[in-house]
């Protein structure tokens, strides 16, 4: 009974927090509704295939490669390991943990805000409505940008807590989060400024009694006097200092150690050396902030769809979160002057915010071009910065109930439009490709072998070679791949242990062709079967391929007396008999390349004593057509 009394004295202390966490999580499956990872194709599927091909050591740490980021390899190895072969299972995998970052930046705002709980938890929902969210959602690789913005708030709260209140703990946990983002993402390794300027903003608690964010954690004797004992312990800041650089000093000893450069690798295999230009980079962090402001820039298949041409009402909304958030603004403002005791306080937990805002920009500025996934970590941050905001702005803090009124129809409209982005195409055909074939015949597709008429999307020789290994649960070396055909008359009969696949661009799919092509190619009108068996009378019709004669190979398993006569008619015209001389005869036709052909069977005989009837008419023999 002591057991279940703690129990329920446990859950009802955190029932508050299971709610929010249960809220959370219904509201992340539902607005993520209809998104599907079912195939694995370029990042995803080369990701696998290591897994699948490395050693533990060779996949977790890659040395030579252009990238080393252990801590995301290292929950990917994870991830597949107790994922499997479900890749249906990646996308609830990856909104479940986007819930639970959102959970934590409710526990940051709640902290931030001053126990503002409604205000936290709108932005948390914020958070996960955002259309920021398609490629952490969407592909098994946003495990990197989900691990990488959770480590990145992590340490921006940490720092927060030190500025605050100068707990070495919490900046020491910092440090500990810079050096796992950075092998996360090499881009978070910009932050580095951010942690000096904690080091520069800090301020040392008031003897006696925790800052006002540690007193928010609770009021327990207990907590109050581990705070005490943590206040006793405080290290200097140049210990600290030296701390910060000694953990950038290692990241980057391993960093060259293991890749050879100090210099991060860039998008699309570029490096950040030889793209840099300051003038570009600007466009680029401009860029950022107005996608941060709902104005989206650029081409389609980068932004979803321009400010410009998205709709009147569509634009009026954004225009009107811009205005009030700038009322926001203005409200904050005056709430720090009027409370002129902590102006100086207020102000430097704005400076630490905008830096980190700003640097996570220009992180993601210097490269080739702008995705909008990396400015989920600055969306986030500003989230957070605006539950800093509520706690000045008094009554005024109303306005974030309606600036996010005003920003939910607008992410639900630009949430509609992720099929523009320019993987997504590409991620619906891979899925249609993975129901076409596993999905269809289950583990019977490594019995046959698939053949896709054309390629007009451009499947690599990698691709085709590996994409059905994913799902080979025994982990066999399987032979089954994909190979592509330029039409199916390239194949001179089609059996049981083929499939077919045609491509289908207008609806980004595939389709199984298998059956239709059999019929067409081989249509058993009457008194004939699919073993070659035909009636006494019997009709096949077929779609002939580039062959300009045909043999019909024809046998009769009784006693041939020279009786057994059979009529043929091709196309309706009368053909010379077929006489049987012996049990097997080759019977030589002429024909059109690539027209349907009707032949028409009547023999005066059939098998005697068969025991085996299947029409209204005796058996006589088994037709089997060839090319010659």
């Amino acid at each position: 009974m002591e057991i279940k009394d703690r129990i329920a004295e446990e859950f009802e202390r955190r029932k508050g927090e299971l709610l929010v966490f249960a809220l959370l999580l219904g509201f992340g499956f539902f607005i993520n509704r209809g998104v599907e990872l079912k195939g694995l194709y370029m990042d995803d599927l080369y990701l696998w295939s290591c897994y699948g091909e490395q050693s533990f050591t060779e996949f977790v740490f890659p040395m030579g490669s252009s990238r080393f980021r252990f801590v995301f390899y290292l929950a990917a190895w994870l991830e597949l390991f107790l994922l499997g072969n479900h890749i249906t299972w990646m996308v609830p995998f990856n909104i479940v943990l986007n819930v639970l970052i959102a959970y934590t930046l409710y526990r940051i705002a709640m902290r931030m805000s001053k126990k503002r709980g409604l205000i936290s938890l709108a932005l948390a929902a914020a958070y996960l409505l955002s259309r920021f969210a398609y490629y952490q959602i969407g592909q098994f690789y946003g495990l990197m940008e989900s691990l990488g913005l959770w480590a990145a708030l992590g340490l921006f709260y940490c720092l927060y807590r030190y500025v605050n209140g100068r707990n070495s703990t919490a900046f020491l946990w910092g440090c500990l989060l810079y050096f796992l983002a950075s092998f996360i993402h090499e881009r978070y390794l910009v932050l580095f400024p951010v942690l000096l300027l904690a080091l520069l903003l800090g301020t040392r608690q008031e003897s006696g009694r925790a800052s006002q964010d540690e007193t928010l954690r609770g009021r327990s004797r207990l907590r109050g006097k581990r705070l005490k004992d943590q206040g006793r312990r405080e290290l200097a800041k140049w210990v600290l200092f030296l701390i910060t650089a000694g953990v950038l000093a290692l990241i980057l000893l391993i960093r060259f150690l293991t890749i050879g450069t100090l210099s991060p690798a860039g998008t699309g295999g570029t490096d950040v050396a030889d793209t840099f230009e300051l003038s570009e980079a600007v466009g680029h962090a401009w860029t950022q902030a107005a996608f941060v402001f709902g104005r989206n820039s650029g081409p389609d298949y980068l932004c979803l769809l321009p400010y410009e041409d998205s709709p009147s009402g569509i634009r009026r909304l954004i225009l009107g979160t811009n205005l009030i958030l700038a009322a926001s603004v203005a409200c904050f403002i005056a709430g720090m002057l009027r409370d002129r005791g902590r102006l100086l306080v207020h102000v430097k937990n704005s400076l630490l915010a905008l830096s980190f805002i700003a640097l996570c920009i220009g992180s993601s500025s210097v490269t080739i071009r702008v995705e909008m996934r990396w400015i989920y970590v600055v969306y986030a941050a500003a989230l957070l910065f605006l539950a800093y905001m509520s706690r000045i702005m008094g009554r005024a803090g109303v306005l974030v109930f309606l600036y996010l009124a005003f920003l939910f129809p607008v992410e639900t409209f630009y949430r509609g439009q992720w099929e523009n982005l320019y993987f997504w195409p590409n991620q619906l055909r891979y899925n249609s490709l993975a129901e076409e074939t596993i999905e269809k015949y289950g583990s019977g597709i490594y019995d046959k072998q698939v053949y896709i008429i054309g390629n007009g999307y451009e499947l690599s020789d990698f691709t085709a070679e590996t994409f059905l290994k994913v799902y080979d649960r025994k982990r066999e070396e399987t032979q089954t791949t994909l190979r592509f055909i330029d039409s199916d008359f390239d194949l001179k009969e089609i059996t049981d242990d083929m499939v077919i696949l045609s491509e289908d661009p207008a609806n980004n799919a595939y389709q199984d062709v298998t059956d239709f092509l059999k019929t067409q190619r081989f249509n058993l009108a009457y008194g004939s079967y699919n073993d070659g068996w035909i009636d006494k009378h019997a009709k096949i019709v077929f779609l002939n391929g580039n062959s300009r004669r045909l043999v019909l190979s024809c046998y009769y398993p009784g006693i041939v007396t020279g009786d057994q006569v059979c009529e043929i008619k091709m196309n309706g015209r009368t053909l010379p008999k077929l006489v049987f001389t012996d049990n097997l005869m080759h019977y030589e036709l002429e024909a059109a390349p690539y027209q349907m052909i009707s032949l028409e069977f009547s023999c005066n005989f059939h098998v005697a004593n068969a025991q085996e009837t299947r029409g209204d008419e005796k058996m006589a023999m088994i037709v089997k057509i060839e090319a010659d």
